[in-house]
Order: C-alpha cells, then sequence, then structure tokens
C-alpha cells in the first residue's frame, strides 16, 4: 500500500488491485455491444421458416425434403417447346389404362359356330316334248280334234307294236312321266312305256267320252346323267290312244 497526496495536499490511500478493476466495466460493455451486434447480423442473415414464424410450437417441424430435380423431364406449367414451322398440336394426351391383370380371370368361353342351313332343294324341273316332234313308227300327226298343244297330236295306226319315241336330257336319279292322252274308244288302248331298254308294261289308258276330252297318265321312272331314250309303244290290236305330248318332271 502506497501513500498518494492529492491536489489540495490530503494523503490518499491507493490499492493497486482496485485499480485494476477500474477497467472492468468497460471490458464488458464492449463484449456485450459485440454480441448484440454478432447476434444482429446473425438474425438478419438467417433465412425465416415456417416454425421460427410460430413461437409457440414446441417442436420444430421437420426440414423441407426438395423434390428431385430430372433434368430430361420437363417443368411443370412449362411450355412445350415448339419446331419453327410446326402448328400446334390441340390433342390432349391421356394416359394409357393399365391392361386388366390375366391373374385369377376366367377365360370366356369359345363362341360356338353358327349351324348352317342347308341350301333348299331346288323345285323340281318339268320339260315338256310334243308328240309330234317325237320319232314315230305306225302313227302320224293330226289336228282333227280339239283341245291339244303345239301343232297337233299323234294318232296310233290300229295296229300292234307302233311307237313314239323322245330323246330325253336328265339328271341320274328318279323321274316322273306325264302322257296326255285322249281315247273315245269302247276299250283301254295298254302300252308298254319303257325307258333306255327298261319296260314298264301295259300302262292303261282307259276311254273317256270323246276324243275331243284330254286325260293324263303318270309313271315314275329311274334317269341316267345325259340323254334318255323314253319309248311309248302300242300293245293293242287298235293301236295306241292319241298322244298330245311328253312331260319329265325330275
Amino acid at each position: 500500500m502506497e501513500d498518494d497526496f492529492g491536489y489540495e495536499g490530503r494523503r490518499r490511500l491507493r490499492i493497486p488491485m482496485l485499480e485494476r478493476l477500474r477497467g472492468l466495466p468497460l471490458v464488458a460493455t464492449t463484449v456485450f455491444t459485440a454480441a448484440l451486434i454478432l447476434l444482429i447480423l446473425t438474425t438478419v442473415h438467417r433465412p425465416a421458416t415456417w416454425n421460427d414464424a410460430l413461437p409457440w410450437d414446441t417442436e420444430p417441424s421437420a426440414e423441407p425434403v426438395a423434390a428431385p430435380v430430372y433434368p430430361d423431364a420437363p417443368v411443370a406449367n412449362s411450355p412445350v417447346p415448339r419446331t419453327p414451322g410446326a402448328r400446334p398440336s390441340t390433342a390432349v394426351s391421356t394416359a394409357a389404362s393399365p391392361a386388366p391383370s390375366a391373374e385369377g380371370a376366367s377365360p370366356s368361353p369359345a363362341a360356338s359356330p353358327s349351324p348352317v342351313a342347308p341350301p333348299p332343294p331346288a323345285p323340281p324341273r318339268t320339260a315338256r316334248y310334243e308328240a309330234e316332234s317325237a320319232s314315230r313308227s305306225q302313227a302320224r300327226t293330226a289336228s282333227d280334234h280339239n283341245g291339244f298343244s303345239g301343232a297337233g297330236f299323234v294318232d296310233y295306226d290300229n295296229v300292234t307294236g307302233g311307237y313314239l319315241q323322245w330323246s330325253v336330257p336328265g339328271a341320274s336319279g328318279p323321274a316322273t312321266l306325264r302322257l296326255r292322252f285322249a281315247n273315245a274308244s269302247c276299250c283301254n288302248r295298254a302300252m308298254d312305256i319303257s325307258v333306255n331298254g327298261t319296260v314298264l308294261r301295259d300302262v292303261r289308258f282307259d276311254p273317256m267320252r270323246t276324243w275331243d276330252d284330254w286325260n293324263t297318265v303318270t309313271v315314275t321312272v329311274t334317269l341316267t346323267a345325259g340323254t334318255n331314250t323314253v319309248r311309248a309303244t302300242a300293245t293293242s290290236r287298235e293301236g295306241g290312244p292319241n298322244i298330245d305330248y311328253l312331260e319329265v318332271v325330275q
């Protein structure tokens, strides 16, 4: 401890430790001021977040996760690059819907073929052959009675063995022969009807009231494919009836 005398001549007691503490308030003030300036600078340059704006939120929220950036993917709401001279497209692209999974799906039944109806059978064809156009033996063409077709009819001579013969085209199978005739005699005038040599014996041609009345005799025969020979031969002494025509139905 040292004695010190002031300007007024008074003695002043000097304590070295106390003199050293005189500068402590200045140092503290300097440190506090520097800390305050650092705090202000830090607060100004720190980016504000939503959690910082909510002082009552006790737990800070997680940091926002930035979406990955793909350099080749277009940015949302960004204009599509246009080629010079190309017209803008108005088509709207839609995402393709995924195909349904085949797992667990029951297979659809195969469609059964529709039965095909067979074509209807062709209607029978009728061909007419006039008697006056047939080849003949012991018979002649006449027209002295009414009701015949064509240019006339054929009148058999009153002998056995006279005949008419036609060449008839046909298909292989059964056929119906129709002979239109007139007979005003007293009795039946039978004839043999042959097809390609197969003979139906003594087919009856019964009498009618007058020679102007016409009737039809029908027989069933078998034809072959191609040309068939049909012959009507008289088997009675009076000869055969008057024949107007032959019709073939097949």
